[in-house]
């Protein structure tokens, strides 16, 4: 199943949908039900703006869901009746598969060639909150390759991607706040941390 589509349906049928999230930090899913309403081009990947439902936890709310995080999506077991419009087109995140996209314009991170490839390294090495031996060198070797200004913009990219993520319930829980060291600790190991 395609998730994108499948929440793009849903929506337009009126559903909440059940979203399988993977959270920094966290090394399975987080279920979340909530009511799509946009999608959106953002400096860290496309995302789904969304009013969350469930859990509970730092209650409802307007919600930012990278696409990239998105594990799975499905009926979430009720209708729902919009609390603002609904501009859910695919084109708005530049097709069915999500895009990253650069933060001054919309040229494709991914034509920026070592830079990208050293931040999304730090940025998927970190998403589990482990970073394996294996997964540090070859952080270590894509830095290496990369100027020194690009590895700190790469490293506050990556730190503010995180903070962006975990303020979004507003708080901080102690898990998150532990993943947050670690960021910093991992971001330091490899030359400069925010």
């Amino acid at each position: 199943m395609d998730i994108l589509p499948e929440i793009v349906r849903l929506a337009g049928a009126g559903r909440v949908v059940r979203l399988g999230y993977r959270r920094p930090g966290d090394g399975a899913s987080t279920d979340y039900v909530v009511e799509p309403y946009a999608l959106q081009r953002g400096p860290d990947g496309a995302r789904l703006h969304a009013w969350k439902l469930e859990p509970d936890e730092g209650g409802g709310g307007w919600r930012d869901f990278r696409l990239d995080r998105i594990v799975s999506a499905a009926d979430g077991g009720r209708s729902f009746t919009p609390r603002a419009p609904m501009t859910l087109e695919v084109e708005a995140v530049g097709g069915a598969a999500p895009a990253h996209f650069d933060a001054w314009g919309d040229r494709p991170i991914a034509g920026m060639g070592d830079a990208d490839d050293y931040f999304r390294q730090i940025e998927t090495a970190m998403l589990d909150g482990k970073v394996t031996e294996e997964e540090m060198s070859l952080a270590e070797a894509l830095r290496d390759r990369v100027e020194i200004h690009q590895r700190k913009a790469a490293h506050a990219r990556v730190f503010a991607n995180v903070l962006h993520e975990v303020l979004q319930d507003g708080r901080i829980s102690h898990r998150e706040e532990l993943y947050l060291r670690n960021v910093r600790a991992f971001l330091d190991r490899l030359g400069w941390a925010p």
